[in-house]
């Protein structure tokens, strides 16, 4: 009975392992992320807030929708709040099964801007890349380094480029292939 018991767990155990990035998985989680920038002469710090969606179409790249919370907050003045909704697409370089693998990430969005009592629009992209490491065969944590590129009506002709850090948490589900 104990070597069924145990044939049975290491099945489950090795589906799982398989599990990670391939086609039929869906990716549920989220990151939070940190900016400094500096606008004309007024430094600011922004803080992001991510939840997200997706799902493997293919093996090792998943695409799905993203919503940017943010908190920005221009030296000696209130802060101000974003809100983005950006279809994302993300790529896994390396095998399913692996404790650590490599992702970038891309994604293009629209939302406003309030910043006080007065809102305006606003659209960008942005880039990361960084490792995955797999906690469990479905869970990873993540770190990445992003760039983003800022633009509509909330910042008039220029643009707000910026580079920052994020760290994640993402959940694979599903079956997918075995």
């Amino acid at each position: 009975m104990k070597k069924v018991l145990f044939a049975a767990l290491m099945t489950i155990a090795v589906q799982g392992v398989f599990a990670q990035v391939n086609k039929g998985q869906w990716l549920v989680g989220g990151s939070a992320g940190f900016e400094s920038h500096k606008r004309g002469e007024v430094k600011a710090t922004q803080f992001t807030f991510s939840p997200n969606a997706g799902y493997f179409f293919i093996d090792k790249l998943a695409g799905g929708l993203r919503v940017d919370l943010t908190s920005l907050k221009y030296k000696g003045e209130d802060a101000s709040s974003e809100f983005l909704i950006s279809p994302f697409v993300r790529y896994y370089f390396l095998e399913a099964a692996q404790k650590v693998n490599v992702f970038a990430d891309a994604s293009y969005g629209f939302g406003s801007v309030k910043d006080g009592g007065e809102s305006a629009s606003q659209n960008g992209f942005a880039i990361s890349a960084g490792p995955a490491i797999f906690l469990t065969p479905n869970t990873a944590l993540e770190l990445a380094v992003q760039y983003r590129s800022m633009g509509g009506d909330a910042y008039a002709d220029d643009n707000l480029n910026t580079f920052g850090f994020k760290v994640g948490f993402q959940i694979h589900l599903g079956g997918g292939k075995k």
